[in-house]
């Protein structure tokens, strides 16, 4: 289990270190750049903790598990709360290094958190509702693509599996990133949004919520047409 653990904190701490800093540290003034370096960044921390943890990094990941019976219920819990450990340290290691930037740059923290959120998640341009509809469609859609890789009659790329699901989180943020930065995870929302506090705090209840439904319908797929 202490490899499990160590996988899911470090893990879970590199992706919400990593994400939001080539964003508002790399200048990027559209998807490309974003898409392409969560996408790496994912395969990447999966091909390097997979093989510990089974690198969910993602507590509705792990929800999805748990429905489908591939872990249980004390495992599952751990696994939750070794997340919510990474992602703080991610966090607070994302604020350290961001304000050590600004600094050298002459920049004021307000002026640029106010700009960038931390890249805390947001969606000015939709409603709540369909902010919520997004998130629960893109985080099935990711989870049903783990599902796929994992499932014992359709797996048989086990060697390119975290080059998929990087590739499926670089087309789903570039697809959705300006809708609702494509978050699909509550504990890349819930650290940047702390952090940061201001518009990412507003609407958090999305992040936090609509992963989990898509943890629901990955699980109804799993059931009643993976393994019917």
């Amino acid at each position: 289990m202490k490899k499990k653990i160590f996988g899911e904190v470090f893990g879970t701490a590199l992706l919400v270190f990593f994400g939001p800093a080539l964003v508002v540290m790399g200048g990027y003034n559209d998807l490309l750049g974003p898409s392409i370096g969560w996408g790496v960044s994912l395969a990447v921390l999966v091909y390097a903790f997979g093989p510990l943890s089974g690198a969910h990094f993602n507590p509705a990941v792990t929800l999805m598990m748990f429905l489908t019976k591939q872990m249980k219920a004390a495992e599952a819990v751990v696994y939750v709360i070794a997340q919510l450990v990474g992602g703080l340290i991610g966090g607070l290691f994302l604020t350290l290094t961001y304000k050590a930037y600004l600094k050298g740059a002459g920049l004021s923290w307000s002026t640029e958190v106010a700009k960038n959120n931390l890249n805390g998640t947001v969606f000015p341009n939709i409603s709540a509702g369909m902010a919520f509809l997004v998130e629960v469609v893109l985080t099935t859609v990711l989870l049903v693509v783990i599902l796929v890789l994992n499932n014992e009659k359709t797996k048989s790329y086990n060697l390119q599996a975290p080059i998929a699901v990087g590739l499926t989180i670089a087309i789903l943020v570039f697809a959705a990133g300006n809708l609702t930065g494509a978050s699909m995870n509550p504990v890349r929302s819930l650290y940047p949004a702390l952090f940061a506090g201001g518009l990412p705090m507003q609407d958090l209840w999305v992040y936090l919520t609509a992963p989990f439904v898509g943890s629901i319908v990955g699980a109804l797929i799993d059931r009643f047409i993976m393994n019917d």
